[in-house]
């Protein structure tokens, strides 16, 4: 099954995507036969014993203890790890652990699905693939920015002060939760832009134009989006100056709350959606209804949404599995055509227009 193109009456984009983006293209092609039909024809094989999983013990259990459970394996991966010799400059750790996450997650949302609708998507795996690959050469040429804009002597400047502010004296774990925290502070206000500002929009919505949320997508977004975050965090995180094996940990733990913010597993969280940005927090944040979805922002968190007052749930309630871009539904998921898209004038992509008439409406 093949991504939705730009529309035809994008005669110039239209062009670059189908000729210009032809090798991107025919990877996506490639990757559909040979990554997505076997590991769909693979998982299929759960269906059976999913049915079978519906109201039982095994699975109450299961839906209540995981999410716990997995954080607490994360943070001792990530400390032995550590211990090891792995650290943030590791290329091969920081590509091996969504991978050695998605071995459990994928089955077990073959297994408790929070929608069977989302657990087929098309050939938009693929593209995911493609972007997780493309985010990290874009994550290395935010660096190169990094020191062409002068931030290197930022960071020099401020890394006396980190020493004495980070508080080293606490408990490693401890730790590892204030620095997401606090990074999680400075990502909340960046997301809530992205969503408020028409033009910052545009980019973002590469994210949002998912039709389903399942283990990998999280790391969807457009190289623009994905420069300007590693900018923007330069400055506090060298103000901050935590240990390497704290980052690190923090590494393992974002990745594993992020599985779980973008999983179709469904889990009974409880309390623990009030302070994570996981589950049904974060399915509510991809309603296409933008009067809605413009809510819980936390990348890891959900305490700054409370806080300023852009939290949302509703009690008793279970979202939708109807999420996108409700102002744009001609809005490509090819590769090559999340690249161009945001740049498009005619694409229907003003946020604050969008937000006000669905208001209306709803």
């Amino acid at each position: 099954m093949r991504n939705q193109t730009l529309p035809h009456e994008e005669t110039s984009a239209s062009v670059i995507e189908r000729w210009m983006g032809a090798p991107l293209n025919l990877i996506e092609e490639l990757g559909h036969f040979l990554l997505v039909t076997p590991l769909n024809a693979a998982l299929r094989q759960l269906d059976r014993l999913s049915y079978k999983l519906e109201g039982t013990l095994l699975r109450e259990v299961i839906s209540h203890t995981l999410f716990p459970v997995t954080l607490i394996v994360s943070m001792w991966l990530g400390f032995k790890a550590t211990e090891q010799g792995a650290s943030i400059t590791s290329i091969g750790t920081l590509a091996l652990i969504p991978v050695v996450y998605g071995l459990f997650a994928a089955p077990l949302e073959r297994l408790m699905p929070f929608s069977r609708n989302w657990l087929e998507g098309g050939n938009d795996m693929t593209v995911d693939v493609m972007m997780f690959i493309s985010n990290a050469f874009w994550n290395g040429f935010a660096k190169y920015l990094i020191q062409v804009l002068f931030l290197v002597s930022l960071v020099e400047m401020l890394e006396p002060y980190g020493h004495s502010l980070w508080p080293n004296e606490l408990p490693g774990a401890v730790q590892v939760m204030l620095f997401i925290l606090i990074k999680d502070f400075f990502r909340y206000w960046l997301h809530r832009a992205l969503h408020e500002n028409a033009f910052l929009w545009r980019f973002h919505a590469t994210h949002h134009s998912v039709k389903r949320l399942y283990w990998l997508n999280g790391i969807r977004s457009h190289p623009v989006e994905v420069i300007v975050q590693a900018i923007l965090f330069a400055a506090p995180f060298a103000l901050l100056q935590p240990s390497a094996e704290i980052v690190m940990v923090a590494i393992f733990m974002q990745l594993s709350i992020g599985i779980f913010q973008h999983s179709n597993i469904d889990l009974k969280l409880g309390f623990w959606e009030y302070i994570f940005s996981i589950g049904d927090n974060h399915r509510y944040h991809h309603y296409p209804n933008k009067a809605i979805g413009d809510c819980n922002y936390g990348g890891e968190f959900i305490v700054w949404d409370i806080l300023f007052g852009t939290f949302h749930k509703v009690k008793g309630e279970r979202p939708s599995d109807d999420i996108g871009i409700g102002g744009s539904p001609d809005y490509p998921m090819t590769m090559m055509g999340q690249l161009i898209a945001p740049f498009l004038k005619n694409q229907r992509f003003d946020s604050a227009t969008q937000k006000a008439n669905q208001a209306t409406d709803h």
